[in-house]
C-alpha cells in the first residue's frame, strides 16, 4: 500500500505576515507562527511545537518597555470585547517615582554612605592646631608638650591624682574632617619611662564645628606605650578637647601624663 505524502504547509491567514512574534514565543516550523509557551499545537496550522525555535528574550532593562503583540484573528476564534490598556510606560514610571520617593526619604542615610565610602578611600593627612591649652599645667610639663611633635615630652595637670576632668583643647586654623585621633599616653614610649605617671584609661573626645554645636566621642587608651589610634570620621572641626575621665597607675604623688596627640584629616 502507498504511503501517503504529508499535507503541503498551510498559507499564513489574513494579516498573518503582519504579527510580530513576541521574545519566547514558540515558533512553528511549519509555518512560522509565533506560540505563547503554553501551547503543544499550532495556533495557525495545528503542527506539533516539540521541535519549535524560541524566539530569544531582549535584556532584563529592556523587557519592561517591552509590549507582547496581540496576535491577529484565526478561523474559528470569538471575538472579545477590547479592554483598555494600560500605558506602556506606566510601570516604568512608577518604579523611577518610588525610587526617587525613596531616595528623598532617605537622602540622610545616602549622604552618610557617601561620606562612609569617601572616609575608606582617603589617605589620612596630618592637621595640626594653632593654639592649645589645658584646665591646668605642671609647670615643667606645660599643655604644649602635648603637640610639640616629639613622645619624650609630655603635659600633666598641675595637681597629682587620678586628673578626672583635666582636659586639653586645641584650636585649628579652618573647619576639616577628623578621621583619627592618635593618643601617646603616659611619659614616653619607652618601657621604663612609660609607667612613671598615670595613664589615661579614658578620655571624652568633645568635637566642635565652626557653629558651636559639639559631637562627643569616648576612646579607651590601652595601658601599653605607644600610639594609640582611633577613628572618628566628623566632619567639620574646628575645636577639640580630650578630657581625662579614669586612669591607669594613679597615686597620691602621680600625674596623669599624656606625651602626644595627633590629629589627621580627609584631605
Amino acid at each position: 500500500m502507498a504511503r501517503r505524502a504529508p499535507p503541503p504547509p498551510r498559507p499564513p491567514g489574513p494579516g498573518h505576515d503582519r504579527e510580530p512574534i513576541a521574545p519566547g514565543d514558540l515558533i512553528c516550523g511549519q509555518c512560522g507562527t509565533g506560540n505563547v509557551p503554553t501551547r503543544r499545537y499550532c495556533r495557525r496550522c495545528g503542527d506539533p511545537l516539540e521541535d519549535a525555535r524560541v524566539a530569544p528574550k531582549p535584556p532584563w532593562w529592556r523587557r519592561p518597555f517591552v509590549r507582547r503583540p496581540r496576535p491577529g484573528p484565526v478561523a474559528g476564534d470569538r471575538p472579545r470585547v477590547r479592554r483598555l490598556r494600560r500605558p506602556r510606560f506606566v510601570v516604568p514610571l512608577v518604579l523611577v517615582a518610588l525610587l526617587a520617593a525613596g531616595g528623598y526619604a532617605y537622602r540622610g542615610e545616602l549622604a552618610a554612605g557617601v561620606e562612609v565610602v569617601r572616609d575608606r578611600l582617603a589617605t589620612p593627612q596630618q592637621v595640626h592646631p594653632t593654639a592649645v591649652r589645658a584646665s591646668s599645667e605642671d609647670p615643667a610639663h606645660p599643655a604644649a608638650l602635648a603637640v610639640d611633635g616629639t613622645t619624650d615630652r609630655y603635659w600633666a595637670p598641675a595637681r597629682p591624682g587620678d586628673g578626672r576632668g583635666e582636659y586639653l583643647e586645641m584650636d585649628f586654623a579652618s573647619p576639616f574632617r577628623l578621621l583619627d585621633l592618635v593618643v601617646y599616653p603616659g611619659t614616653s614610649t619607652t618601657a621604663e619611662q612609660f609607667l612613671t605617671q598615670a595613664r589615661p584609661r579614658e578620655l571624652t573626645v568633645t568635637l566642635t564645628g565652626p557653629d558651636g554645636r559639639a559631637t562627643t566621642r569616648t576612646v579607651h587608651p590601652a595601658d601599653a606605650p605607644g600610639e594609640q589610634r582611633f577613628h572618628l570620621a566628623v566632619g567639620d572641626v574646628v575645636r577639640i578637647r580630650l578630657t581625662v575621665d579614669a586612669a591607669y597607675g594613679t597615686g597620691p604623688d602621680r600625674r596623669v601624663a599624656v606625651a602626644e596627640v595627633e590629629f589627621f584629616e580627609r584631605p
